[in-house]
């Protein structure tokens, strides 16, 4: 039993050895990896919109242009349609792949907490019927962010137009 024990205690002694063994960094020449869309992802991803549309973001951001049967470098600029039952994106890319503008139309999303609050106390007893969510992005230039609200109450309605970013900066303070 002894010899069972040490032999035990000896092989493991043996594998943690060479589970200590140093990780090599392992370099690929000619392969270059960096986002080239932080940018837009971090100015038009928003945490609080839903997941659906911010999925739809993700993909146009990770979108390589590159990739497309069309690209050869040679133009300018290429136009990508993205498209989900509740939503669409038309992002432009320049001849690198970075998105130099954007155009987003998502319809009857559930809009962040803060925004919907915002809505409601400045228009009490209303109720959200519709809504449109809208991002225009350009590069370098600030994002436009919209919600165009339809509020019903009684029969009667009422358009309303939120800026979400403006919403934000007022939550802040």
């Amino acid at each position: 039993m002894k010899k069972t024990v040490l032999s035990l205690m000896l092989i493991c002694a043996i594998s943690i050895g060479f589970a200590q063994e140093e990780e090599r960094a392992i370099e690929l020449e000619g392969v270059t990896v960096s986002p080239i869309n932080l940018d837009y992802m971090y100015t038009v991803i928003d945490k609080n919109m839903p997941r659906s549309v911010q999925k739809l973001e993700q993909k146009a951001a990770l979108f390589d242009v590159t990739e497309l049967e069309i690209y050869n470098g040679q133009f300018e600029a290429y136009e990508v349609f993205f498209e989900q039952p509740n939503g669409s994106i038309i992002a432009t890319y320049d001849e690198e792949g970075k998105i130099i503008q954007s155009y987003e139309r998502f319809k009857d999303i559930a809009l962040p907490l803060a925004i919907r609050e915002y809505i409601y106390e400045k228009n009490p007893g209303w109720k959200i019927h519709k809504d449109i969510y809208v991002v225009s992005y350009y590069d370098n230039k600030d994002v436009s962010k919209i919600a165009k609200v339809q509020l019903v109450k009684d029969g009667l309605k009422r358009n309303l137009k939120v800026d979400i970013n403006e919403v934000y900066q007022l939550a802040q303070n």
